[in-house]
């Protein structure tokens, strides 16, 4: 065990020196104005026979990839892969996001070999990486320097990162870990302001600060008890910027940013977020003896001469709770109609169908327009003439949140209906709100609107002998009509009930039918899938088996590692860019899996990769990963 810790911190510090070789080539890669690219890059074109090279399948900016399919290295060894790393990078202005897919690779003999290209399907066309040529001396590589100690790396270099900012990953002797981390990782709430009036927004935005190689998770949002909150940046979509704190520069992730109204008055405090981090550090060492290799001395030195093992720590951070003291807004000048509008605003008004007749309907539009606490704006009371019939409005708005404060319109839509004929005016509407900064009270107005409203349609009419006969024939049909309706009333009261019966029993037998036929097809439609399947689709595992019936068991292990990918990227509808363990055990959780089979999930796929790279096989071993993955893909 202490020999692998001691080769997994020495892999760990050659991936941190040599990603200064592949990154460059990677980010050249990307410098196309956000085009649709599938590349393969190599760590050196030029290795010893003892020598390890990184080769990186990198898919910049696609929306979706399908099928990835990694070549054959029929002419080295796979020691490491595949690993999987995404990221964004920003050259000149042109920002590129990739995914990566990467191998390391021994090779096996001398020789000129290729490396051909990996294929995928990306945005649903088939694609295929270029191939690359890799020079295998029996001495060493004009990167490697002949350099047999170079090891191969098992974690990311974290790519999506900024190389600006120094991280603090190596832990020197006599530092402390805590203090480390301390100094170099926390949270800070800022705010606009600590002081407002009741219904004034302000903003509130939390941050992640960091210069250290760490992963983190968020484990308590803050509530906001006492506010109407908007957010106003998506923070999964906001990329990390660079703020320099006391002279030092730090990447800096926006975890939330809200702007909050606030409903009451009084001292109300913003709780705290908090967050749960993993660190990685590298534990210093003594200083190595110099050597003739020019680029490992400059890597020695760009290191501190620091090597060790790789050391990970937990932190968990929450930020400090701020107080936001919110001041009532004053009674002195309130207007009698002010509803709670704070801000700067305008108001008009405007009549939508300018043709209007008795009794008819008609809209009044009244349009609030402006900045400050739109969204809980209230509409302004109208002040309808007394022929007129007023009703409640509908509200419609369109407000910008990203901005504080939020800025928009609001439209209020009143529908009224003139009594009678006339010329009629609407007065001018008062709206009142309160202006923060200068901490009075403000009413503006609309113009008045005339409008003219015509006779309501009359019905055609006859003679007025011709209307009293029809009005006596009228009364008589309806008073025979009344006593039929009495006298057979238990008839009639039966007759719908036997009707709503018997409609109600045809349907349900109706609805029977279908729900028989629609099993039927479905039955059918199963059975000609099962007949079309290949013996493969029918059991996902075929190909393991056969590996195992002739004993190659790096091709069985290699076979069953990708059938329960592809099994879990499937049935947990996972694209295959984003197909990773953390995601995964994200996904069974919500699906409802208890943590005991989550752990019994994560140790088959560790069995599978570690046999992938130990050549310790027993036919026993094979037999019961076998039968514990086909327990894995059932209860899938």
């Amino acid at each position: 065990m202490n020999i692998q810790k001691q080769a997994k911190s020495k892999l760990i510090i050659q991936t941190l020196r040599y990603s200064f070789l592949v990154l460059p080539a990677i980010l050249l890669a990307y410098a196309g104005n956000a085009q649709l690219k599938f590349t393969t890059v190599a760590s050196s074109n030029e290795i010893g026979r003892n020598d390890y090279v990184q080769v990186q399948y990198v898919i910049s900016n696609a929306k979706q990839i399908d099928q990835f399919s990694a070549p054959t290295f029929p002419d080295f060894q796979v020691i490491e892969g595949p690993s999987q790393s995404s990221g964004m990078s920003n050259i000149n202005g042109n920002i590129s996001q990739y995914e990566s897919i990467s191998f390391v690779l021994q090779p096996t003999k001398t020789g000129k070999f290729t490396i051909s290209g990996a294929s995928a399907t990306i945005d649903g066309k088939p694609m295929k990486s270029n191939a690359v040529a890799i020079t295998v001396s029996a001495t060493g590589g004009g990167k490697s320097g002949g350099n047999n100690s170079i090891q191969p790396f098992f974690h990311p270099i974290w790519p999506s990162e900024t190389e600006e900012v120094n991280r603090e990953y190596v832990l020197r002797p006599g530092e402390n870990a805590a203090d480390v981390i301390r100094r170099n990782l926390f949270v800070k709430v800022q705010v606009s302001k600590n002081k407002c009036y009741v219904g004034e927004p302000i903003v509130a935005t939390f941050k992640l600060y960091s210069s250290l190689r760490s992963e983190s998770r968020i484990t308590k949002l803050p509530s906001m008890n006492g506010f109407s909150v908007y957010d106003m940046v998506d923070p999964n979509k906001n990329p990390p910027t660079l703020e320099t704190v006391n002279g030092k520069k730090f990447t800096v992730h926006i975890i939330r940013k809200t702007q909050l109204i606030p409903l009451q008055p009084g001292m109300i405090q913003l709780d705290p977020v908090q967050i749960d981090n993993d660190v990685y550090f590298i534990k210093g060492g003594a200083k190595p003896a110099r050597r003739n290799n020019l680029l490992d001395d400059f890597f020695d030195n760009f290191m501190d001469g620091q090597g060790g093992d790789l050391i990970e720590e937990h932190a968990s951070l929450s930020s400090k709770p701020v107080d936001i003291s919110v001041e009532a807004l004053p009674e002195k000048g309130k207007p009698a109609d002010f509803s709670g509008a704070v801000g700067n605003f305008s108001v008009e008004a405007d009549l939508e169908n300018k043709k209007i007749a008795a009794r008819d309907e008609a809209t009044l539009k009244v349009t609030v327009q402006g900045s400050g606490n739109l969204p809980i704006v209230n509409a302004p009371q109208v002040p309808w003439p007394a022929t007129i019939d007023g009703y409640d409005p509908a509200a419609k708005e369109n407000v910008d949140k990203s901005v504080a404060p939020m800025a928009g319109s609001k439209i209020f839509e009143f529908t009224f209906s003139p009594k009678i004929a006339g010329d009629y005016t609407i007065p001018a509407i008062d709206f009142s709100y309160f202006d923060p900064v200068a901490g009075i009270y403000r009413v503006v107005k609309t113009r008045a609107l005339n409008f003219t409203a015509a006779p309501a349609a009359k019905k055609k009419n006859t003679s007025p002998g011709l209307n009293n006969a029809l009005a006596k024939n009228d009364q008589s049909d309806e008073s025979a009509f009344s006593t039929f309706i009495v006298d057979h009333l238990e008839w009639i009261f039966a007759f719908l009930i036997l009707s709503s019966l018997g409609i109600y029993l045809w349907r349900q037998n109706l609805k029977h039918r279908r729900e028989e036929n629609a099993r039927a097809a479905a039955v059918q439609a199963e059975k000609e899938r099962i007949a079309a399947m290949s013996p493969e689709e029918l059991d996902p595992l075929l190909r393991a088996k056969r590996f195992q019936e002739y004993a190659d068991y790096p091709g069985f292990y290699q076979e069953l590692n990708r059938a329960a990918w592809k099994q879990l990227g499937e049935k947990l509808l996972i694209r295959s860019s984003e197909l990773n363990k953390h995601n995964v055990v994200s996904q069974l959780r919500l699906k409802g899996w208890n943590e005991q089979d989550i752990i019994h999930l994560e140790g088959i796929l560790n069995k599978c990769e570690m046999n992938l790279y130990t050549p310790d096989y027993s036919e026993y071993g094979s037999h019961q990963l076998l039968a514990e993955m086909e327990v894995l893909i059932r209860k899938l």
